[in-house]
């Protein structure tokens, strides 16, 4: 393949990958102070002032593994914004398994240890790949999966199952009970 034509898909994908952020940006998906919880979680980057609250709600199946579906509301850069937008989207109604491996593949996706097929994006997550390219920027795009990675491993347990069965039917941050905690999450890649 010659330089040219490499240099050429290289710039289309970059187009691609800013195409994808802007939009999820712009029109984010699942955001909403008002989306339904059973437990949320609050994350903050202090060095560029990101903030984020993921929540999570549960449906419980009889004789099955309840199915998870994540929101969140915050502030911060487009990059942060788009990958709390892209992680809901790619979130709903999956259990906690599948949940945590979406968490470990967007790991290796926007710190660049994954090559992502340069002719077409399969899906709105591999965009982030774009963000790897500029290191201070990786912070940005870890905090949503961040906090949705310690909002799960602190309200379930190995078995994808609550710890604690939650009786809220609205938006925790609404209740003067809530699971609602600040925590500064570490996004060094």
């Amino acid at each position: 393949m010659s330089e040219n034509l490499q240099a050429s898909q290289a710039i289309e994908l970059n187009s691609l990958y800013q195409e994808v952020i802007v939009d999820h940006s712009k029109r984010p998906r699942f955001k909403s102070k008002q989306f339904p919880c059973q437990f949320c979680q609050e994350g903050k980057n202090p060095l560029c002032g990101d903030m984020i609250t993921v929540f999570c709600n549960i449906q419980a199946k009889e004789n099955s593994l309840p199915l998870l579906s994540i929101g969140f509301d915050g502030s911060g850069c487009s990059i942060s914004q788009a990958s709390a937008s892209i992680m809901c989207e790619k979130l709903q109604n999956v259990t906690l398994i599948q949940a945590q491996q979406a968490i470990q593949f967007a790991e290796q996706i926007y710190t660049g240890k994954v090559t992502i097929n340069s002719n077409d994006l399969d899906e709105d997550i591999e965009a982030l790949n774009g963000v790897s390219k500029f290191p201070v920027r990786i912070k940005c795009a870890a905090l949503p999966w961040k906090t949705l990675d310690l909002l799960l491993s602190e309200s379930f347990d190995e078995k994808g199952m609550p710890k604690s069965v939650c009786d809220k039917n609205e938006n925790c941050a609404k209740s003067n009970n809530n699971k609602r905690k600040l925590k500064i999450v570490t996004t060094e890649a």
